[in-house]
């Protein structure tokens, strides 16, 4: 296995040279999960997470105080559809929310990288957007709801220590979308294990959209979509970014008041390239075609506030 040599520090201030191991399976998620946990509990000793690649990864020996914290975490380990932590306020949803929508650009504090945008003004229905994609891609969304499509998703990293930044980044984001308002729509194998879940959040008149995947069984298995409307609707082995892409577009078409889909910038430019295939437009002025500046929405009705408040109180200005 590849692995990475490091320092962990000992209780007295002496250095303690480990190893980590750079491979990631369901024990040591499991360890991670509940490390993480602890954090949202509110425990200030889990609030790094280097010390937890040090636990979860390294060598380390069973006795050093590190080891011990993760046993500690393992033992009050609670059950995965438990919520962990504090609950967040609606104000500290939505001001964490910010970041995803780009709100330092249509805020006119600093420009941001060219968001993926689909405006949907002009469709009835998500038919009418479909028929409008070229042949290639109304196969693919045909074979997301009702055949087998198989794409593999990695963790990107070239080196052991690649690796344990990507990890990091990775838990930052899910960190970080728990934070934030909307809606989560998990998707499940037969198991009932989560294996992806897509995120959506409805501001002004734009909804974005983001998804996250839990292993490369995202990509191949069969899944549930869990939502308010079909709590035990299941769907066919598929690839769950066409199918929740799919699914935010008709959302979307069908809500009052919405005028953009937008799924945020790139990581790529093959992704652009991909997004682009199904009506997605690279915009680089995209708070022209996007109004984030109207309230929050949440079960189809907004947060009683004007833009003009909200944005003023973001801003810091006093009214």
């Amino acid at each position: 296995p590849r692995t990475v040599e490091t320092q962990a520090q000992e209780e007295g201030g002496e250095r303690l040279q480990i190893q980590l191991e750079a491979v990631l399976d369901e024990e040591k998620m499991t360890a991670l999960f509940a490390w993480v946990s602890r954090a949202f509990a509110g425990d200030g000793r889990y609030g790094d997470l280097m010390p937890a690649f040090a636990a979860v990864f390294g060598n380390l020996p069973s006795d050093h105080y590190i080891s011990e914290l993760l046993v500690e975490a393992l033992a009050v380990l609670p059950p995965e559809e438990l919520p962990a932590g504090e609950p967040y306020s609606t104000y500290e949803r939505e001001q964490h929310s910010l970041g995803a929508m780009g709100a330092g650009q249509w805020t006119g504090q600093f420009i941001t990288r060219p968001h993926a945008l689909l405006d949907v003004r002009d469709f009835t229905s998500v038919q009418d957007w479909s028929k409008g994609l070229n042949r290639g891609a109304r196969r693919t969304l045909k074979k997301a709801s009702d055949q087998n499509f198989t794409v593999t998703v990695r963790l990107l990293a070239a080196t052991p220590e690649d690796f344990f930044g990507a990890l990091q980044q990775g838990i930052g984001r899910y960190l970080g979308t728990t934070r934030m308002a909307g809606e989560i729509r998990e998707y499940r194998n037969a198991e009932g294990r989560v294996i992806a879940f897509a995120h959506e959040v409805r501001k002004g008149r734009v909804i974005r959209g983001q998804w996250f995947y839990a292993d490369d069984e995202a990509a191949r298995s069969y899944v549930r979509a869990l939502n308010s409307h079909h709590p035990t609707c299941c769907f066919p082995e598929q690839n769950v970014w066409f199918h929740a892409t799919q699914e935010l577009v008709r959302r979307a078409i069908e809500a009052e008041d919405v005028d953009v889909v937008d799924l945020g910038p790139s990581g790529s430019d093959d992704f652009t390239t991909l997004k682009g295939r199904y009506g997605f437009k690279n915009v680089e002025d995209w708070p022209a075609q996007a109004d984030y500046l109207g309230p929050f929405w949440y079960a189809e009705k907004s947060q009683m506030e004007d833009g003009a408040g909200w944005l003023n109180r973001f801003l810091g200005v006093r009214e």
